[in-house]
């Protein structure tokens, strides 16, 4: 991080505390929720040790407002500036097949491979992509799936990847055997 950089934690209800950090080219840190701000400041690591506390900066609190409807239910598609220099090509073209996933969908690790032109048999080189998401949820991560329909790795625990698609889902829970390919 740069002395551009400014942070934020904001609490979303329900779902517990969130941290933010941008640039002034973009958000470039989303951590998941946690269940304390102490723990919330903790997930952003050493970056926000470098990073300027900035509870008014309009580009996080129009990130922390876009998080926070997404999470309510009340918006399906964020329309952030976003930061994502200093990640390899690899990373940046997995992170934009996701981001083209639709709300409420699921595709697999396989499927992302095939779209950046890895091939089926890059799909773990996809799940580390997707694993160095930055910004998950605004990237939306927890929508790549196991090949059989299962859910895999995810930063905040598998619980939180079946919660987030559940509320995509509409229906309180997800049902994996419904998951798309």
């Amino acid at each position: 991080m740069t002395d551009e950089a400014r942070s934020l934690v904001f609490e979303a209800p329900t779902w517990g505390w969130i941290g933010l950090i941008a640039s002034a080219q973009g958000l470039r840190v989303l951590s998941l929720p946690r269940q304390t701000e102490q723990a919330a400041w903790q997930a952003l690591g050493r970056r926000h040790r470098e990073a300027t506390l900035a509870p008014n900066d309009p580009l996080l609190c129009e990130a922390a407002r876009q998080v926070k409807a997404f999470l309510a239910g009340a918006l399906r598609e964020f329309s952030l500036v976003l930061d994502l220099r200093g990640h390899t090509a690899f990373e940046l073209a997995v992170w934009n097949t996701i981001r083209r996933i639709p709300y409420s969908q699921t595709r697999t690790y396989s499927w992302v491979a095939d779209q950046v032109g890895g091939g089926r048999g890059a799909a773990q080189a996809v799940g580390a992509a997707v694993g160095a998401n930055p910004i998950p949820i605004v990237i939306p991560c927890h929508r790549v799936i196991g090949a059989d329909g299962s859910l895999h790795g995810f930063a905040g625990g598998l619980q939180m990847k079946a919660r987030l698609l559940a509320l995509e889902s509409g229906q309180g829970h997800f049902d994996v055997a419904m998951a798309q390919e």
